[in-house]
């Protein structure tokens, strides 16, 4: 997920274990621990500045605007970008939308096209104009979206998109290289980020848990994944974490369903991640009309596993 699609959302702030010092820009050598807040927000309502208790804020560039010191407050604050797909809104679209490299849509977003990762084009418009862009506005790093993209193009054709996991791993090592002060995050390629070591600060994973999904009895809601259809998961995460990689977690249940949002909250702490819990699209924050501000949370944590 994690589009610039501006819908109706329910954000948890959680604390996040970063076993790595996250870099963060002008501010200097920060360190995120066990007692970091943190949230994310893809709405334009710049009063999410006003959050009170979070010391990472995950925004929609874009959306938010620039960003002074005076705003940040001494928060480290990342800016969206995907690096896996065009998003059709984003200035840069109707220059590359003809390109051989700009492939078919999402089925769940289909404003948005995947891309061939390999494409050297694209690498350099990521690299050095879009990322560039989000630096230049104020931010202290980047939340990289459908670094995915690659393992779904090599699931597709194995054989076509032969590299296509190497080519989007040359695309974060290449933003590490040229932003090496800036705190970087890749949304998913959970078998891709082992071939970039040391390129990002954490990784974040999405609705494994919990998420909106078809139900039973046929209608759409939030509802619980089975554990078999995450038995996939575990061995990448101890991966990840015994390269010392800290983890998001990322999940979606009903917010007025607070039984079922803690129950998210524990089994994700239980598996030994570090959960953040919000209604399927991003655009609240703590505070306002649609979230009560932030709250307390006890964190357990644990081994992944069921």
């Amino acid at each position: 997920m994690g589009k610039f699609i501006a819908l109706g959302v329910l954000v948890f702030c959680a604390g996040v274990v970063f076993s790595l010092g996250a870099r963060a820009g002008e501010a200097g050598e920060r360190r995120i621990d066990a007692s970091t807040k943190w949230l994310c927000y893809y709405g334009e309502d710049r009063r999410v500045l006003d959050v009170e208790g979070c010391e990472l804020l995950i925004l929609e560039s874009e959306a938010i605007g620039d960003l002074s010191p005076e705003d940040k407050k001494g928060r480290i604050c990342v800016g969206y970008m995907s690096v896996g797909e065009a998003e059709r809104n984003r200035w840069f679209y109707p220059d590359i939308k003809d390109k051989p490299w700009v492939l078919d849509a999402n089925p769940d977003w289909p404003d948005s096209r995947l891309v061939d990762p390999r494409s050297g084009e694209w690498r350099d418009l990521v690299v050095n104009y879009v990322a560039a862009g989000i630096v230049d506005a104020g931010y202290d790093g980047f939340i990289l979206d459908n670094v995915d993209t690659a393992e779904e193009l090599l699931r597709r054709d194995g054989e076509l998109y032969r590299g296509a996991d190497e080519a989007m791993a040359g695309i974060l090592r290449a933003l590490r290289e040229t932003y090496p002060d800036k705190v970087i995050i890749a949304n998913g390629g959970l078998s891709v980020v082992p071939l970039a070591y040391g390129s990002v600060d954490a990784v974040m994973y999405e609705g494994v848990y919990s998420t909106w999904r078809r139900l039973e009895d046929g209608t759409f809601g939030y509802g619980k994944i089975p554990p078999q259809s995450r038995t996939w998961l575990r061995p990448r995460l101890l991966r990840l974490r015994a390269a010392g990689i800290p983890i998001l977690a990322l999940e979606y249940a009903d917010p007025d369903d607070p039984e079922a949002v803690r129950e998210v909250y524990d089994a994700v702490r239980k598996a030994g991640s570090n959960p953040y819990v919000s209604q399927r699209d991003l655009d609240s924050f703590p505070g306002s009309d649609k979230l009560p501000p932030l709250e307390e949370e006890d964190e357990e944590e644990g081994e992944d596993g069921e």
